[in-house]
């Protein structure tokens, strides 16, 4: 009996604090419910601070997209001022590690970039405006008197012989250039076969470029060293006058005589040619015997393609060397002497150098297109398409731009007739 009576007060109990629980409950509910409806009645702004507690802004990705992307999907929409759908169109810009190291390539070329201007360009632009005048030397220092293409005349109708030197001058750069780029080839090739005391070859091919320079290589000349006295030109001089035109011939007969001083110039080429050599892949000569392939054909189809770049720079170099030799190269004397007559000065000698570097740079500017690098088709054809890519995005993106100048131009038109037609006042091509 007195555990029924204990278990009757016990459900009681709980039958008293029930109701109580119940309204706890719903009281929590009702909070939470009221809760989420604020949470839904702030505005977006506030539901961005609550996902963002830092307040940092987010920057979006800019997407660059190709032409084909854009005019075909046109997925990356943008509301204008009139609410239309505008497809937002990004020009690709150089990243910061570019920009970066843009300005530090700027910052090591500032120093030869003034050297440049102050030692190459003022006096290019001095002796320019030289060319022009007729210079004389006085008490008060130079006069100049501006005569035009004066100065060319008279070098072309009095200095005959130097016309002929200039010519006499391409003739001799036409058949030593080939001749001192093509010996250092052949050395280079030797050198880097498998030979005991390679080292001491290429201080031999070497030396002459140190020793034989400035007055030793005039001395050399004097004494006839540049020839080979073992075989008699009398008979190769007379076949070549006979058969030849005179600035021809004495550009031949030159190289003919100075044979041995020609080649002496070969040492900083041979290094040249054997440094670029010796950075050719060695598994592409073992590829190609394997296939079969020749030593002939593995230098035409392997060494002589690779090296090309070396044989451009090879060619310049000799020519611009030889164009600055006083020793081999009278044209450099006759304008130095020239320079400093009394009747001529220096504008007369100023003509002459320009007529002389007008050469140079013609022969330059040949070299350079026949061994001058040909770019790949396909490489030349992807660069093409990337340029017509850029100037369309951002023809697209000035379209845009003036399409939404125009709607805003016309929103305005509109509402100012809609405010005149509200007025009563009468409108162009409207009603009353």
């Amino acid at each position: 009996m007195m555990e029924k009576e204990n278990m009757k007060k016990e459900n009681m109990e709980e039958a008293n604090v029930s109701p109580q629980n119940s309204q706890e409950t719903a009281e929590a509910a009702s909070e939470e419910t009221t809760a989420t409806e604020v949470l839904q009645e702030q505005p977006a702004e506030a539901k961005k601070d609550n996902e963002n507690p830092s307040g940092k802004k987010k920057k979006k990705k800019k997407q660059n997209m190709t032409v084909e992307q854009v005019l075909a999907a046109g997925n990356v929409l943008e509301k204008d001022a009139l609410g239309n759908d505008v497809v937002k169109i990004h020009v690709k810009q150089k990243s910061k590690l570019k920009r970066r190291e843009a300005r530090m390539g700027y910052f090591f070329c500032f120093p030869w970039i003034v050297g440049a201007c102050t030692l190459l360009l003022y006096p290019l632009v001095r002796s320019f405006w030289f060319m022009l005048c007729d210079v004389r030397t006085t008490a008060f220092g130079l006069t100049e008197t501006f005569v035009g293409a004066g100065n060319f005349q008279k070098v072309m109708n009095q200095e005959t012989t130097f016309i002929t030197d200039l010519g006499a001058f391409a003739t001799r750069m036409v058949v030593s250039v080939p001749v001192i780029v093509v010996f250092a080839l052949l050395m280079a090739m030797l050198l880097n076969l498998n030979l005991r005391g390679k080292g001491i070859f290429r201080t031999i091919y070497f030396l002459p470029v140190i020793v034989v320079s400035g007055p030793v290589m005039g001395m050399l000349n004097g004494e006839g060293a540049g020839a080979i006295s073992a075989i008699d030109t009398t008979s190769i001089t007379n076949t070549v006058n006979s058969m030849l035109p005179g600035f021809l011939s004495s550009g031949i007969l030159w190289a003919l005589n100075s044979i041995v001083m020609i080649l002496w110039y070969a040492g900083v080429q041979i290094l040249i040619f054997l440094a670029a050599i010796q950075k050719i892949d060695t598994s592409l000569y073992e590829a190609a015997k394997i296939d079969g392939g020749s030593g002939w054909e593995c230098f035409w189809k392997i060494t002589l393609p690779t090296i090309k770049p070396m044989i451009l720079l090879n060619a310049l170099y000799t020519l611009i060397f030889l164009s600055g030799d006083t020793n081999s190269n009278i044209i450099i004397v006759t304008i130095k002497n020239v320079m400093f007559e009394a009747r001529k000065g220096y504008g007369y000698a100023t003509a002459m150098a320009w007529m002389y570097s007008a050469i140079v740079l013609i022969m330059v500017g040949i070299i350079a297109l026949l061994f001058a690098p040909r770019k790949d088709a396909y490489i030349k054809q992807m660069k093409k398409q990337k340029r017509f890519e850029k100037q369309t995005r951002k023809n697209l993106k000035k379209s845009q731009k003036r399409m939404a100048r125009n709607n805003a131009k016309f929103a305005k038109h509109v509402e100012k007739q809609q405010k005149a037609i509200a007025a009563g006042k009468k409108v162009k091509g409207g009603r009353d």
